[in-house]
């Protein structure tokens, strides 16, 4: 399934309302918290890491990003590429820790 297709099909079970990004920001951190549940029973209670259970939540989290992203006006498409350039100017060689940042910079295209 493509972009548009997914996004199609997705829109039809979102409910509107004027606080329409707050809502999908909640949801985000919401889904993101289910996935780390999902990591904190299987190591600290040593239960089988249920990878159909994590698979469920990133579709739910692709959701809520994908409604974000529309409600922005901000196509998935132009968000991966602002991000890798972000990456690029923060990491231009691998990822290493960077203690002093110039977010400016690094967010100047967007």
């Amino acid at each position: 399934m493509n972009e548009k297709e997914y996004l199609d099909k997705a829109i039809r079970t979102l409910r509107t309302n004027d606080d329409l990004i707050e809502h999908m920001a909640y949801g985000l951190v919401t889904e993101s918290g289910e996935i780390l549940d999902a990591l904190k029973k299987h190591k600290f209670y040593k239960r089988d890491l249920n990878v159909q259970n994590l698979k469920e939540e990133l579709g739910d989290l692709m959701w809520y990003m994908y409604q974000m992203l529309e409600a922005l006006a901000y196509t998935p498409e132009d968000c991966r590429k602002d991000n890798i350039i972000k990456l690029q100017k923060r990491y231009p060689n691998k990822f290493e820790d960077v203690v002093i940042r110039d977010v400016k910079t690094e967010l100047n295209h967007i």
